[in-house]
C-alpha cells in the first residue's frame, strides 16, 4: 500500500477525522510534517474539514528561520493559514530540570493545547510514523519500562480536544516516495543524524539492523503495540477497579492494604503498584517492592530522593520524606 493509501483508510477506520472537524496541524518542516500538511489539503477536498499549520521556532539552530519558511510558502501555496510560534527551550529545560528533548516537547504541546483552544479547534495531528513509534518501543525496552505500547494513535487532552497521529501506520520509506512523487520541498534536521542521542542511535543502528532480519520488522512493531493498547486499555480498567478498594491515596502518603492486595492476581498487584507509584515506575523498582512485600521485608528504604517504603504486616505505605 501506498503512503496515501494508509493514510486515507486510517483516518477513517479509526475516526481520525469526521465533517467540520477543526484541526491545528504541526508542522516541524520536516519530512514526515511536509507529507501529512499535503496530504490533510488533499483530505480537504475530500471532506468539510478545516485545520491550520503550527510551526516551532525552538531558538537551538540557525537552520529554524529556514524551516518555517519552508512551512509559510508551503502553506501559502496551500492557502492554509500557518502561525510560527517561538519557544524559549533552554529556558524551560534549566527551570524544570529536563532534557532539550523533554523540555521542546513540553512547550510544543502547551502552545498548541492553547492554539486549538484559543481559535476553537477540537484536533490537534502530528506527524510521528511507524519508524518512530518503533523507535519508541525499543527505546522503553532499553530502559526497562515493560511498555510496548509506542505512540498512542490518538490521545485525549483537556478542553475536548484531541491529539491524533494519522501516520502512525506508515514507513518512513512510505513517506519518502509519497513527497518524492509530489515534489515537496523540506528540510533535514541534522541533529537527527547525531549518535548522542539514544533515540537516534536506535534510528541509524538498531532498527537498519533488525530490518536486515525481517525487512517487515517496522510493521511487526506497530502491529504489537495496537495489541498492547488494547490489552493495557483493558487490564487498566480492571486494575483502576481494584485499586480502588486496597489503595488510599494522598499528596504526601500512599497506604495500600496488603491483605486485599495479596487477594488479586500477579498482573493485577503489578499494574496497581505501577499506577500508585509516585515515581520510579520501572518494571525492576517494581520487581522489587514486588519481592519485599512477598518476603515481608519490613525493612524501610528511599524509593527516590522524596519518597520513602515502608511496610508493616498489614499496610505497605509509600510516605514523602519531609513527612517523617
Amino acid at each position: 500500500m501506498k503512503a496515501w493509501d494508509i493514510f486515507y483508510k486510517n483516518i477513517f477506520q479509526n475516526d481520525f477525522v469526521v465533517a467540520k472537524d477543526k484541526i491545528v496541524l504541526a508542522i516541524s518542516g520536516g519530512m514526515d510534517s511536509v507529507c501529512m500538511l499535503h496530504m490533510f489539503w488533499r483530505l480537504a477536498k475530500k471532506i468539510n474539514i478545516d485545520f491550520l499549520v503550527v510551526n516551532f521556532n525552538h531558538n537551538l539552530r540557525k537552520e529554524s528561520s529556514n524551516e518555517a519558511n519552508v512551512v509559510k510558502n508551503l502553506s501559502l501555496k496551500l492557502g492554509i493559514m500557518c502561525f510560527v510560534e517561538k519557544i524559549d527551550v533552554k529556558k524551560h529545560s534549566k527551570i524544570h530540570s529536563v532534557s532539550i528533548e523533554t523540555a521542546g516537547r513540553e512547550l510544543r504541546y502547551l502552545s498548541l493545547e492553547k492554539i486549538a483552544s484559543e481559535y476553537k479547534y477540537n484536533k490537534i495531528a502530528t506527524a510521528h510514523n511507524a519508524n518512530d513509534n518503533a523507535e519508541t518501543v525499543l527505546m522503553w525496552l532499553l530502559r526497562g519500562t515493560g511498555n510496548f505500547i509506542g505512540i498512542p494513535q490518538k490521545r485525549e487532552l483537556k478542553r475536548s480536544i484531541v491529539i491524533i497521529r494519522p501516520l502512525l501506520p506508515i514507513k518512513r520509506k512510505f513517506i519518502e516516495e509519497y513527497v518524492k512523487s509530489h515534489d515537496l520541498q523540506f528540510c533535514v534536521d541534522r541533529s537527527n543524524f547525531s549518535d548522542v542521542y539514544t533515540r537516534n542511535k536506535i534510528r541509524l543502528s538498531l532498527i537498519p539492523a533488525f530490518e536486515m532480519i525481517n525487512p517487515m520488522f517496522v510493521e511487526h512493531i506497530f502491529d504489537l503495540s495496537c495489541i498492547q493498547n488494547r490489552e493495557n486499555a483493558y487490564l487498566n480498567e480492571i486494575s483502576i477497579g481494584f485499586l480502588s478498594k486496597c489503595v488510599k491515596l494522598g499528596k504526601s502518603r500512599i497506604l495500600l492494604d496488603l491483605a486485599m492486595f495479596l487477594q488479586y492476581n500477579k498482573a493485577i498487584q503489578f499494574r496497581i503498584l505501577k499506577n500508585v507509584l509516585p515515581q520510579c515506575k520501572y518494571n525492576s523498582y517494581i520487581n522489587f517492592i514486588m519481592y519485599k512485600i512477598l518476603s515481608s521485608d519490613k525493612t524501610t528504604f528511599k524509593l527516590s530522593s522524596d519518597w520513602i517504603f515502608k511496610m508493616t504486616s498489614k499496610k505497605v505505605y509509600f510516605i514523602k520524606s519531609r513527612n517523617l
